[in-house]
């Protein structure tokens, strides 16, 4: 996909006054500046599609703040790219999720500047892909990246989720773009057995790739667990997942639930929330009406050791690993068990219509996710402290959700898959 230097003039834009508009921005300008020809290239290809004009055009909006994640030339060598070097389409989604609306520059450091947090803490921003091909979180929103830096010194950003890492090379600013040349294309987030597979939770991957949901569809026919954790129903969801330590320790002191199925279902649904992803930003001692699956409250605290999450009976467990992101929603790690038997169905139904209503809701996020965070509409998106979501749940009344999570924790906790 390298290419020598494109001359602007034979860029292939749509249209003669989009090249202008883009000359005017400097964007090819700096792109070239940089070398960054193959990005020239991609974006050449991309405008052959309705998606790759529209994101050209979101980029000409001079009213708008974006930040621009460029790989350079090395970067779309690799096996993966190349691969789609002749699919304007698939390459149209990639830039997509390499542009983040809003913005993103660090003041204080000078007005090239990426903002970013110091891990463990982690920026999370929307991007603009919305391919739902490739994305469906709650509400039609766009798909998050996430990056962070491991001290405070010159040590560089590197995003989350990418193998091998990419890192943020260098930054510039060109009139209302921040343009920031990474090291790799970013890979927009995959289904869950992937992600579970990707953070070596293999008891709980053996579960969504294996284990059958009786008559989940309509029609009557079974489903797997990951196929019916992907189905169109399942928009945005958060999961307190246990890791394979965790799941293993918790197997003597849940050896009498084996034959309970209906605790088993409550106790699973006391890690997971659907109708919304919530990201570590939200997740703070400030965060409210956070509902489990089964009506629990969650609550969060960090201190010098890291940050915990709390079921409503006081059943703790630390977050070892954050923002494992999934193309329907977000997957955080910990390290106990939240054994947590208790319900309320009408508190999730509550909080689940509470959440898909103000997932509803068009917004634009324009700077980082957090409990505050701001968008161009009335409503606030995230989920966190202030954002329109007054709970964040899904009942499992429904019969296929039930099924759902009783064949997990069934599977779970009668150590068929625990090594």
């Amino acid at each position: 996909m390298r290419s020598l230097l494109i001359p602007l003039a034979i860029l292939g834009l749509s249209s003669h006054a989009q090249a202008q508009a883009l000359n005017s921005t400097g964007l090819m300008s700096a792109l070239q500046a940089a070398g960054l020809t193959a990005l020239a290239t991609a974006l050449q290809r991309a405008n052959e599609t309705k998606a790759g004009q529209d994101l050209i055009g979101e980029l000409l909006n001079g009213s708008s703040n974006h930040t621009v994640f460029a790989p350079n030339n090395a970067a779309f060598d690799a096996p993966g790219v190349s691969a789609i070097a002749n699919n304007p389409a698939e390459i149209a989604n990639i830039l997509s999720y390499h542009v983040v609306p809003g913005n993103f520059v660090n003041i204080a450091d000078g007005n090239s500047t990426l903002i970013s947090a110091t891990f463990p803490s982690v920026t999370v921003a929307r991007t603009s892909l919305t391919n739902s091909t490739l994305v469906n979180l709650e509400g039609n929103k766009p798909q998050v990246v996430a990056w962070t830096r491991n001290d405070t010194s010159n040590s560089k950003v590197y995003f989350l989720n990418q193998s091998p890492e990419v890192t943020v090379l260098s930054t510039t600013a060109v009139g209302n773009l921040l343009i920031a040349t990474i090291s790799g294309v970013l890979i927009p987030p995959p289904d869950i057995e992937k992600v579970l597979a990707a953070n070596n939770l293999m008891s709980l991957n053996g579960i969504v790739s294996n284990v059958p949901v009786p008559s989940f569809y309509s029609n009557g026919t079974n489903a797997t667990v990951e196929q019916a954790l992907e189905a169109n129903k399942t928009r945005g969801f958060t999961f307190f997942c246990p890791n394979d330590a965790a799941i293993k320790d918790a197997e003597s002191a849940l050896t009498g639930l084996t034959n309970n199925q209906t605790a088993l279902v409550t106790l699973l649904a006391n890690h997971y929330v659907n109708g919304t992803a919530s990201y570590s930003p939200e997740l703070t001692s400030s965060t409210s009406e956070l509902v489990s699956a089964a009506g629990q409250s969650f609550s969060f605290i960090s201190n010098s050791s890291g940050t915990y999450v709390a079921s409503s009976n006081g059943a703790s467990a630390k977050i070892v690993k954050t923002d494992a992101l999934v193309e329907n929603g977000v997957i955080h790690i910990v390290d106990h068990v939240l054994v947590n038997l208790n319900r309320d169905d009408a508190k999730a139904s509550s909080a689940y219509s509470s959440a898909t209503a103000a997932a509803a809701k068009s917004a634009t996020q324009t700077g980082p996710i957090s409990p505050t965070s701001t968008s161009s509409s009335g409503g606030k998106p995230g989920g966190g402290k202030g954002s329109g979501n007054s709970a964040l749940a899904v009942s499992v009344a429904s019969a296929g959700g039930a099924m759902l999570v009783g064949a997990v924790g069934w599977i779970l906790f009668m150590g068929v898959v625990v090594g």
